[in-house]
């Protein structure tokens, strides 16, 4: 609510009727009344939903649209400075053949000055061969070549920076699906290629664009709490400054697109620094933006990462609404491909998780299920170990002891050739074997709370398998009991 007021009160009276004519339709309609409301008060979004009388899910349905027709109908009819320079740029071979060519060069050099600020690096090497060509005679030609051809590299660079920053959300979903070194080397690599551009060249796109790949990576990669949480003032002065970055340049297409992912890393920062107070307040800040947010596939990682790091809010808090709130509109909007196997499979595995939480086993044995059937896991070892031994939990719980039997099989002959990496799957077996063994009750329950303890102390590193797991005394107790429900 806040940017939609800042962005509505600078407008002047009659931009603001035209964008009302245009955008909300009829008087005295939802849309009317918070236009109205962000022009003349200052409402935070509890205060708007009781103006309207509304709940927070239509609420911010109905905020989400508003604000796509606003910024459609104001990058069509209000002036764009990136617009306005790029229009200027087209002249600029026509400067070459003016009257006058001290006017032409000083035309240049006050276009050169407002692309550099806008980092416009392609409309930037336009400018400087026509300087060069414009100097031959007066002795500026080596300086504007040299600046020609170093902006040229530099574009390059920046068209390489883009190409890695979508690679890197290919090779980290694949490193969290396998845990494998050669695929932990291949995402290194690309951080490697992205640091190397950023120290040979400096603008505020780079920065962008490696800070952003550069959390991701230590949110992934680092195992202890300690040196993420040891890095928190330098973290968030960097977001800090990319968010000036994104306000600087609002008319940037790029930007605008991605100014989402602060709060989502802010989030999953906190998250996994375990620093829940400051992660509960990004949360309310993003968490009913993510179903318009997955409706487009390229950010399908970054909703991932928020999703995955929602389960550890629930883990921690145990807010079992926060985590299943917006399942159902993810369930429409998130168009998930099992040809992008990241966000494919822990979507279903998110989905399976929200149904073991509110006690439906035999829906999260289902997801799991089908999407065992719908990809081939084969290539995800350590994903698929998982999601067995997932399913074969529910089908514990259920009472399915043939099924879930069948399951452990097929795991204990997997992990049979890497039992080192895959010591805390066979202590998971092994409770599960507990479980459905005939024992005294309590006896079977003891051993139960005593297997667990010392899966969850020997469930460490990055081949830690169902970290999103958490089994309380009565969890424990329906496993042990042979009669469910």
């Amino acid at each position: 609510m806040e940017t939609l007021n800042k962005t509505i009160k600078k407008l002047t009276e009659h931009d603001y009727q035209q964008l009302l004519s245009a955008v909300v339709g009829r008087k005295n309609n939802k849309p009317y009344s918070v236009l109205e409301a962000a022009r003349h008060h200052d409402y935070d979004e509890n205060k708007m939903m009781e103006v309207l009388s509304v709940n927070p899910s239509t609420y911010y349905t109905l905020k989400s649209r508003l604000n796509e027709k606003i910024a459609a109908y104001l990058a069509k009819n209000m002036d764009n400075p990136i617009n306005a320079l790029k229009e200027k740029v087209a002249m600029v071979p026509a400067m070459l053949f003016g009257n006058d060519r001290e006017v032409s060069i000083r035309a240049l050099k006050n276009l050169e000055k407002q692309l550099i600020e806008y980092d416009l690096s392609n409309e930037l090497i336009t400018v400087y061969k026509a300087l060069a060509r414009l100097s031959m005679h007066n002795g500026d030609y080596d300086f504007y070549e040299r600046e020609y051809n170093r902006h040229v590299a530099y574009s390059l660079a920046v068209v390489k920076a883009e190409d890695l920053f979508f690679e890197f959300t290919k090779r980290a979903g694949l490193y969290q699906l396998t845990r494998e070194q050669s695929d932990l080397d291949a995402l290194q690599t690309t951080l490697r290629e992205l640091t190397n551009i950023s120290e040979l060249y400096h603008g505020h796109r780079l920065f962008v664009i490696y800070n952003i790949v550069h959390i991701y990576y230590l949110c992934i990669n680092t195992q202890r709490k300690e040196n993420l949480q040891a890095l928190e003032i330098e973290i968030d002065n960097i977001l800090q400054q990319i968010r000036k970055h994104f306000e600087t340049y609002e008319m940037d297409t790029f930007y605008q697109s991605i100014r989402f992912i602060v709060d989502f890393l802010y989030f999953e920062y906190y998250t996994r620094t375990g620093n829940m107070v400051r992660a509960e307040h990004h949360y309310q800040l993003i968490n009913r933006q993510v179903p318009d947010i997955s409706f487009k596939p390229v950010f399908s990682f970054y909703v991932m990462q928020y999703l995955n790091a929602s389960v550890e809010r629930f883990l921690a808090g145990g807010d079992i609404s926060g985590l299943t709130g917006i399942s159902n509109e993810l369930e429409t909007n998130f168009d998930t491909e099992n040809n992008d196997p990241y966000p494919f499979i822990h979507f279903q595995r998110y989905l399976a998780i929200s149904k073991f939480y509110t006690g439906d086993y035999s829906g999260a044995a289902k997801c799991i299920n089908s999407l065992r059937n719908d990809i081939s896991m084969k290539k995800f070892f350590h994903t698929d170990v998982e999601c067995k031994l997932f399913q074969a939990l529910n089908y514990c719980m259920i009472g399915e002891d043939g099924l879930c039997n069948q399951l452990l099989q097929s795991v204990k002959r997997q992990v049979s050739e890497d039992e080192a990496n895959y010591e805390s799957a066979n202590m998971f077996i092994r409770m599960i074997k507990t479980a459905l063994k005939p024992d005294e009750f309590r006896r079977k329950v003891s051993k139960l709370n005593d297997t667990w303890h010392a899966f969850s102390n020997g469930n460490t590193g990055t081949r830690r398998i169902m970290s999103f797991l958490k089994l309380d005394e009565s969890a424990l107790r329906r496993m042990a009991n042979p009669i469910k429900d």
